[in-house]
């Protein structure tokens, strides 16, 4: 029996492994849940017959897989350690093959003719900076499909990216919906659309038509009086409305509907300043490099979007100094809103102590603004503090990271679990357990022994990691369910694993 087409989705993600651009950290996830339908997976290893490196994992009596000449370059999120002769291949978050080729090889070639699409959803929420949702005694879901899930946001950005690799940011006041593997409907508020290639086609209903993406960046403003703004950053999109012929913009063309107006469509100027492109980042690079004290300041408005608990986590990344931090102010359009003033250091993990700072923003004292974190600075004295030699340069380099949410609200059962990270090329996961007690692997191995008498527990959000022969304590805060936060240590963000 012939095997059904596969999957657009899984074809464009396919076809983007071997082609590149290579997959961010969100498509790997996707392909990953794709991969398990049996016939996606038959469809994966026959696209991938000429791959040496996966010939040596399949089983010899498999009829899918045949060894070829062609290597192919993986994304970083895949993982491939290769021999001589044979290699094993790793999908990230160390979730591997294993499950799959252990099945025979008539149970990858089945076709019963009625097995259902793979159940991966057509988008899913991957970032979300200061929400308010307009009905907080909903519960909201990560995955998303068409008429259930959808998204109404008071303010704050949402980033949702489709299975084809498509990425939406909204900015509330906001009502999206997915419609679609491969469309949206925008009921108001302004959206911004990053289309890959091999995901041209994308289409946005909106009051007055439909955009359809040619291959491009685009945004959208859908404004309350029920006028509809459509502008193009990159590429070319089509614009469908009632009773007219599809008009196509260019790059940095913009267009006006007004339903009411006596010619509905009027060119305008494109405005970019108008859209958020993408969630902004919430690390802050600092570096002090002389003992005298310094006034730092960092631009947090596109973080602020409600009233909430602020916190401002200033960590040591690089260099032979710790740093002194006190006095951390934030500040709207210049006028003082809040400040912590006590004392805190950062370095590393012998040094840092009362590195997080509190900057809670109540409701009377909100508004939108342009907002700042202020803060003063210096190095620590050398003179008997054990640190670099006196003739070595004074530097000390590190990041503010600005957070809200779990990150003062989280409790014991969103830390337990598998997280993992890379630091200087290696790939770690540290795993809490139920139990107070903490494992780690270092590319896979079982690093026994790491923690010695070492236990954790939580308290006010934060994750203490003690240990009593050492007299050290490791911290960690959340960002979100999903994000890790070292504290008190220069490591990257650990990413929960999958399917915990």
């Amino acid at each position: 029996m012939s095997r059904r087409p596969p999957h657009p989705k899984l074809r464009a993600l396919v076809d983007r492994l071997h082609d590149g651009p290579p997959l961010s950290k969100t498509e790997v996830a996707q392909l990953e849940e794709l991969l398990e339908d049996d016939e996606a997976l038959a469809y994966y290893l026959e696209v991938s017959q000429q791959e040496a490196l996966l010939a040596s994992v399949i089983p010899a009596e498999s009829p899918v897989i045949a060894p070829g000449p062609r290597i192919l370059r993986f994304p970083r999120p895949l993982l491939i350690a290769a021999g001589a002769a044979a290699a094993c291949l790793l999908f990230a978050l160390g979730l591997g093959f294993g499950r799959w080729l252990d099945q025979p090889a008539s149970a990858i070639a089945v076709d019963t003719g009625t097995d259902p699409l793979p159940s991966a959803p057509p988008a899913r929420i991957t970032g979300m900076v200061g929400v308010q949702w307009t009905d907080e005694s909903k519960p909201h879901q990560i995955d998303l499909n068409p008429g259930a899930n959808q998204i109404s946001i008071a303010s704050g950005l949402v980033e949702l990216t489709y299975a084809s690799g498509v990425s939406v940011t909204l900015e509330g006041p906001a009502d999206y919906e997915v419609v679609g593997h491969e469309e949206g409907r925008l009921g108001k508020g302004k959206l911004y659309t990053t289309v890959p290639k091999g995901a041209e086609g994308f289409k946005v209903h909106y009051s007055g038509g439909i955009v359809e993406d040619l291959g491009t960046e685009f945004a959208m403003d859908a404004l309350p009086d029920g006028s509809t703004e459509v502008g193009v950053f990159s590429g070319k999109i089509k614009l469908h409305s009632s009773g007219r012929e599809a008009i196509t913009l260019f790059e940095n063309q913009s267009l006006l509907q007004s339903a009411d107006a006596a010619e509905p469509l009027q060119a305008v100027p494109l405005d970019r300043k108008k859209f958020v492109p993408k969630l902004p980042a919430r690390d802050f690079r600092w570096e002090v490099d002389s003992p005298a004290e310094q006034e730092l300041s960092f631009d947090v408005t596109h973080l602020l979007w409600k009233p909430a608990k602020y916190r401002a986590i200033f960590k040591w990344m690089n260099g032979p100094d710790a740093a002194e931090i006190r006095d951390v102010r934030l500040y709207r359009d210049d006028k003082l809103v809040t400040a912590d003033d006590h004392a805190g250091r950062t370095g590393v993990l012998r040094f840092v102590s009362d590195n997080i700072y509190a900057l809670d923003v109540f409701p009377g004292s909100y508004a939108r603004g342009r907002w700042t974190v202020v803060v003063r600075i210096r190095t620590m004295d050398r003179k008997g503090g054990g640190l670099a030699e006196t003739s070595v340069p004074i530097r000390s380099q590190g990041i503010l990271q600005f957070e809200e949410g779990l990150v003062t609200g989280a409790g014991v059962d969103e830390f337990v679990g598998r997280w993992s990270y890379r630091h200087m090329g290696d790939l770690f996961v540290r795993e809490f357990h139920p139990d107070g007690s903490v494992s780690l692997t270092r590319n896979g191995v079982n690093e026994a022994g790491a923690w010695g008498s070492g236990h954790w527990s939580v308290r006010n959000g934060q994750l203490d990691i003690t240990f009593p022969d050492k007299q050290l304590v490791e911290r960690h805060v959340l960002r979100d369910a999903k994000t890790l936060i070292f504290t008190s240590n220069p490591y990257e963000n650990a990413i929960k694993a999958s399917g915990d």
